[in-house]
């Protein structure tokens, strides 16, 4: 049975990832092989997740604290509404197991999940120009000429208030790949570099709708790399 489902799955896989229908077909028999399974799934045979060791006022999670249902693919299999959180301090994937332990997944089997309406992809070094270092990344933005994501961290910062001695604060890193390059972008003038061409009709672009890095970064990167590829397709 476990065979046949495994079969299924790799066909459908091969198929085009385009397709909504497929999609469907693929994730419910990937939900089958998981109940099949049960505990013994390669999933949840990571290490369990430990505690902090401290106390902190705010939790590091990505949204928040508790698990939610999510979509994973890991290995290449597709693992549909599995329990999920994503630990922003140690950048560790954690699976909640039917026996209801928490398991860190292998970060180099993780090919990506979905949780939160966010696409979140495992990233290996690759040797192109300014890689940025192995991890998870969140994908803001895709096509074939550009591919822009969001490296999301929380780090200590000391708070000394009541029983609690830190608190995280969000960190956020973006990465434009372009032409065999990544970019790193962190204002508004690293952004334009960036992109290169088009640089005056940007800039008014970003006039005209308000676009302020400092203020909106992640909007502000979106929309200009978005407008960028309308301008180099006239």
């Amino acid at each position: 049975m476990i065979v046949l489902l495994f079969l299924i799955l790799f066909c459908c896989q091969q198929l085009s990832a385009q397709d909504g229908l497929l999609q469907q077909v693929t994730d419910h028999y990937a939900a089958g092989y998981l109940t099949a399974v049960d505990h013994n799934a390669a999933i949840f045979s990571g290490n369990r997740e430990q505690p902090l060791g401290f106390l902190t006022s705010n939790h590091q999670y990505f949204k928040e604290q508790g698990f939610t249902t999510g979509r994973l693919s890991f290995g290449g299999i597709i693992y549909p509404n599995v329990q999920l959180r994503w630990d922003l301090f140690r950048d560790d994937l954690i699976i909640l197991s039917p026996k209801k332990y928490t398991i860190v997944l292998n970060a180099e089997d993780v090919d990506f999940f979905e949780i939160h309406g966010s696409h979140i992809f495992y990233k290996h070094p690759d040797g192109l120009a300014g890689c940025p270092p192995a991890g998870y990344y969140k994908l803001l933005y895709s096509t074939n000429k550009y591919v822009l994501f969001e490296k999301i961290s929380k780090y200590l910062q000391e708070e000394n208030v009541k029983k609690y001695r830190y608190n995280f604060k969000m960190s956020s890193k973006f990465y434009l790949q372009r032409d065999d390059s990544y970019y790193r972008i962190q204002n508004k003038r690293t952004l334009l570099n960036s992109l290169g061409t088009h640089r005056k009709e940007l800039k008014q672009f970003m006039r005209a709708n308000e676009l302020q890095y400092k203020k909106y970064p992640e909007i502000t990167v979106y929309e200009t790399i978005k407008e960028h590829e309308r301008l180099t397709r006239r």
